[in-house]
């Protein structure tokens, strides 16, 4: 009988040693993985949706820290002076949030992902605003520790809502209706690469 009982027990350490080990060296880290590409894919999102027209430079260098490639880099190196240009004459101010997302495909062999990411957008001109809800698939990899976009494509935008900004001196009655807000374009759309 004790016998019996000490084969079941060693069975059963076995088999829970099994799933632990398991859980630790492999489950463990590729969840790990899964959270760290969709943080990255949050961030490239919100940064690449996200102008502030009180400080253009750390908007660009927010940009540059969540790309990596050829692709990206060399399309916002070309549009960084339009993106000053812009928000210089209009004083437009973008800014990004997720309101959900996730991961579509993860590689942890390659430190490659893809990631669906739906934002809500909010452009500010000085009197007015416009929020859109944008879509967009980010392909990610892993540069340094950090998971980046190595390219981004817009899927669709709708408008959520749009006003003119509490606080701000409207036109009177009779002047011209003022402009809707200019988007901003803080990175290329439909990069797929070179």
């Amino acid at each position: 009988m004790v016998s019996v009982l000490a084969v079941i027990a060693l069975g059963a350490a076995a088999w829970f040693g099994y799933g632990w080990g398991r859980a630790l060296f492999v489950d463990r880290p590729v969840a790990d993985a899964r959270d760290a590409a969709l943080s990255g894919a949050y961030q490239a999102a919100i940064n690449l949706n996200s102008v502030d027209a009180e400080n253009v430079d750390a908007s660009i260098e927010n940009m540059r820290s969540s790309i990596t490639g050829e692709a990206l880099e060399n399309d916002l190196a070309a549009t960084e002076q339009q993106i000053r240009d812009q928000v210089a004459q209009t004083g437009t101010s973008m800014s990004g949030e997720v309101l959900f997302g996730t991961l579509t495909e993860l590689n942890t062999d390659d430190d490659v992902a893809k990631a669906l990411v739906v934002l809500a957008v909010r452009t500010t001109t000085p009197q007015n605003f416009v929020t859109n809800k944008v879509s967009v698939n980010v392909s990610l990899r892993e540069d340094g520790g950090v998971w980046k976009a190595e390219t981004i494509e817009p899927l669709g935008s709708v408008q959520m809502e749009a006003g003119p900004v509490p606080g701000a001196a409207q036109p009177e009655a009779g002047d011209a209706a003022p402009a809707e807000p200019a988007p901003v374009e803080p990175a290329p759309e439909g990069t797929e690469g070179p």
